[in-house]
């Protein structure tokens, strides 16, 4: 659970899709996280459907590998920033300081594994009263190994990021007023929404069957 400190304001970072590492899936879900521990839905709720599990969770989850979705303190999540309004996450770069882990202490905001992004953020480059792209991004940091979404995509573990929010900047010099979250007031167009960590990598049995498609196509040609 990411909040901001708004109650207006709550989405999800999920684990990979059940049968389907690959898929990216975005958008906010009506599915309540942990009801026991009194953690809501996304807000606001949305129709998007996810088959994994929400990262970080689980206190006695100690485990560091990949698979251990309920360890929250070898999952990353940072800011990411734009002058402007950018159409895509490759145009945004990672704002300093705004790394951080998913909480296991299940005092934190009633749900263990929640991320509260409260602290003020500077976006540089951006003129005080200016338009900025916000998103957020997402990985498996191998237990303190891959310090930055960059290293861990580069090194084919499961990342992700949220769709786009554009916000005016206040503050000295240039602090987001908030995260611009999907329906808020203050979100200019787009708006972040919940997301999953994924595999960029093809599974084997897909990079087979392009190999296999290849060389018959390659038959085909010689025969001609």
């Amino acid at each position: 659970m990411v909040d901001y400190g708004e109650v207006d304001f709550q989405i999800s970072v999920w684990s990979p899709n059940v049968g389907s590492p690959t898929l990216q899936v975005q958008g906010d879900s009506s599915i309540a996280l942990d009801t026991a521990a009194g953690a809501a839905a996304d807000n606001p709720s949305g129709n998007t459907v996810y088959t994994g599990t929400p990262l970080g969770g689980n206190a006695a989850d100690t485990g560091t590998t990949a698979s251990d979705f309920g360890n929250g303190n070898v999952w990353s999540i940072q800011l990411y920033a734009a002058a402007g309004t950018v159409d895509s996450f490759s145009g945004l770069s990672p704002v300093a300081g705004s790394t951080a882990n998913f909480f296991v202490d299940s005092t934190v905001e009633g749900y263990a594994g929640s991320w509260n992004s409260s602290s003020a953020a500077t976006v540089p480059g951006v003129a005080n009263g200016s338009p900025a792209t916000l998103a957020i991004a997402a990985w498996y940091n191998g237990n303190g190994v891959y310090t930055s979404y960059a290293q861990a995509l580069a090194a084919g573990q499961l990342t992700g990021y949220s769709t786009l929010g554009v916000v005016d900047l206040n503050g000295v010099p240039n602090i987001p007023p908030d995260l611009p979250g999907l329906g808020q007031a203050q979100t200019l167009s787009g708006g972040i929404t919940s997301f999953n960590v994924y595999s960029s990598i093809p599974e084997p049995s897909t990079i087979a069957l392009g190999v296999i498609g290849m060389s018959a196509f390659l038959m085909r040609l010689r025969r001609k």
